[in-house]
């Protein structure tokens, strides 16, 4: 009798534990487009993608892979998270290589240009990246290189950080139908896009850049990442890597922005890595500052459609990319993409035309039938 109800005992402790394992990854959501965009990464076929790119909100809303595939004949991603700080994008360099074998990584410098050091180790902006990965190696040693000692153990046990999300179980669902989504389709339709419906004044007088290469100091917490980025870069002999910084509207109170973007090019070049300054190409892109952003840190539809097919002539230019071969599967799937993708932009042009602000990303068809945002 002693030893039935030991076996009892453990059986109730493992249902239990499996049970709070699934609640606990039911309510495990921060930010909702980030997670989705993230885990739609790992649902990528290995070694199916020429082109990943890393950076911060910047990257995509300006990158359409599925356009790009459609125009140019190769297969990319944006693993990228909104506010990525330059602190995890050494380990979003070694998830990527871990389950891609790409032709060329673009990281975007955005990152390390923020004037507040802290920003770097922000629980806020780490969260988006770090309880969105699988468990590996590599986030056991993200969590024990970047987090404060004082709050990693949230990080091992996410339990205790987002218990009190039954609260919110609106975004938990939808969570959770968005990546039920995903697999039933074989993975994400946009592959990480994302983009807002509007078309935002100019509110404050913009700045003069034409020809501008002046720096500013980079926050030291920042400086130090980039560069323990780029020492890892060379340590481990990845080459295939381009630095960039992708357009915005430099305003007074984001020239400096700006100047420690460029000071953090001037670090990128000295580990002899290749940084394109978009930022000095707006007319060769012909970007118009008055229409083609949703904010001064963003383009919007129209902007997005003029730098996507710059950046892709560009790669191709640079890079073997030009028509990647792929099987069939891949090919049909990507083809879906980008059906997907152009949909997508249709439907987003015809809501900022109306002056309908809506953002619009893997959800963006219940957005469209329900009028919900995801």
């Amino acid at each position: 009798m002693k030893k039935k109800r030991i076996i009892k005992l453990c059986c109730f402790g493992l249902v239990f534990i499996l049970l709070l394992g699934v609640i606990s990854r039911f309510l495990q959501v921060n930010s909702l487009a980030d997670a989705v965009r993230v885990k739609g990464f790992y649902m990528e076929p290995e070694n199916s993608l020429d082109m990943v790119t890393i950076g911060a909100s910047e990257t995509y809303t300006s990158i359409a892979p599925g356009i790009l595939w459609k125009e140019y004949g190769f297969t990319s991603y944006n693993y990228s998270i909104a506010g990525c700080p330059v602190s995890m994008v050494k380990s979003q360099v070694r998830e990527v290589l871990a389950h891609q074998k790409p032709k060329v990584l673009v990281i975007e410098v955005n990152g390390a240009v923020p004037e507040n050091g802290a920003y770097q180790t922000q629980d806020k902006r780490l969260r988006k990246y770090i309880d969105n990965m699988p468990w590996s190696e590599n986030k056991i040693e993200t969590i024990k290189e970047v987090v404060p000692e004082e709050e990693q153990e949230s990080y091992f046990f996410p339990f205790l950080k987002y218990h009190s999300n039954w609260k919110n179980l609106q975004i938990c669902g939808a969570n959770l139908y968005l990546q039920a989504k995903m697999i039933l389709n074989g993975g994400s339709r946009l592959k990480g896009f994302q983009t807002v419906s509007q078309k935002a004044e100019i509110k404050k007088e913009l700045v003069d850049i034409t020809n501008d290469h002046s720096t500013a100091p980079l926050a030291k917490e920042a400086e130090y990442y980039l560069r323990d980025l780029l020492q890892y870069l060379k340590d481990e002999k990845i080459d295939n890597v381009i630095f960039v910084r992708i357009p915005h509207r430099v305003t007074e109170k984001t020239y400096g922005d700006y100047q420690r973007s460029n000071r953090a090019g001037e670090i990128v070049k000295e580990y002899g890595f290749p940084y394109v300054n978009f930022e000095l190409e707006k007319e060769a892109i012909k970007l118009d500052m008055a229409e083609d952003f949703y904010n001064d840190s963003h383009m919007n539809l129209y902007g997005q459609e003029k730098f996507n097919r710059y950046l892709g002539e560009y790669l191709v230019k640079h890079y073997e990319l030009k028509n990647c071969a792929h099987s069939e599967e891949i090919t049909k799937a990507w083809n879906e993409a980008a059906e997907e993708t152009n949909a997508c932009i249709i439907f987003g042009k015809t809501l900022l035309e109306e002056g309908k602000r809506r953002t619009l990303n893997e959800g963006w068809r219940e957005t469209k039938k329900y009028n919900l945002e995801y």
